[in-house]
């Protein structure tokens, strides 16, 4: 094999952030960036599981809420001696359902958690790339959801905000060789929809919810009809991420990669 191709992979000497990387999704990333040579800081609300990953990774953690941008501008603009890639992957679709179920408050708590988080992330790990002077590369983790209607007006629209965002972001930071690309995740089981499914958290939307055509048969059908014929994994999602912020992918920028099987095809 060529040397040269391999290298092109190699993270070693780079420290990247991954946001919401305590479990599910955002851990399959943070091992996957380790396992490239990354050195990893763990961003999560769960102090045990951030601690668990970081730990498992000879890496960092921080608590930290992506909701609140004077905790976002003070740690990520001064944790690690540099940041090289970023990674905002936390996230919730707890807010999910028809809009006849769901309160401003609600709607207002996903655009904060899916959309709102990214500008608050991006913006000082920017302000320390473009110091720094070398560049870098953020992915943000957007979802199929973003793509074509699933789980509710709240959720639904801030990921198709998380893409657009990106691809802003993108020709923003372009002229100090900063890549900015998204990764749509298609249908992918995580330990919150294991708890979720065995009652040990609260259901995605009303016991007893309003006519919808969200969630209703039309969807099941598209998740239970993957084309490649299995669902995904948070390895699945890490490495495409892998891609976007290695050499590989160093011509790639304001790009959407819908890593999903081939579930927006159907």
């Amino acid at each position: 094999m060529d040397s040269s191709i391999t290298q092109l992979l190699n993270l070693s000497g780079k420290t990247a952030v991954v946001t919401g990387a305590a479990t599910g999704i955002g851990e399959g990333i943070a091992r996957t960036l380790a396992g490239a040579g990354a050195r990893v800081i763990v961003a999560d609300i769960d102090a045990d599981g951030a601690q668990r990953v970081a730990g498992d990774l000879d890496g960092e953690w921080v608590d930290l809420d992506v909701t609140d941008p004077d905790a976002c501008e003070r740690i990520l603009g001064s944790i690690g001696d540099r940041i090289d890639i970023l990674v905002n992957n936390a996230g919730s679709y707890h807010e999910a359902g028809s809009i006849l179920d769901q309160s401003v408050e609600s709607w207002r708590r996903s655009i904060e958690l899916n959309l709102a988080s990214l500008f608050n992330c991006s913006k000082p790990v920017a302000a320390r790339m473009v110091e720094q002077g070398d560049g870098g590369a953020m992915v943000n983790i957007a979802s199929v959801d973003g793509l074509l209607p699933c789980l509710g007006t709240g959720y639904d629209s801030a990921k198709a905000g998380a893409i657009h965002f990106s691809k802003s972001l993108a020709v923003d930071l372009a002229p100090h060789g900063i890549r900015v690309n998204a990764v749509s995740p298609g249908v992918v089981p995580v330990p919150t929809l294991d708890k979720m499914h065995a009652g040990e958290l609260d259901p995605l939307w009303p016991l007893e919810p309003s006519l919808s055509g969200l969630m209703g048969p039309l969807m099941k059908q598209r998740s239970s009809n993957v084309p490649i014929g299995r669902k995904g994994t948070p390895d699945d999602i890490g490495r495409a991420v892998l891609f976007l912020v290695s050499d590989l992918s160093s011509y790639v920028t304001g790009q959407n990669l819908a890593v999903d099987g081939g579930w927006t095809l159907v």
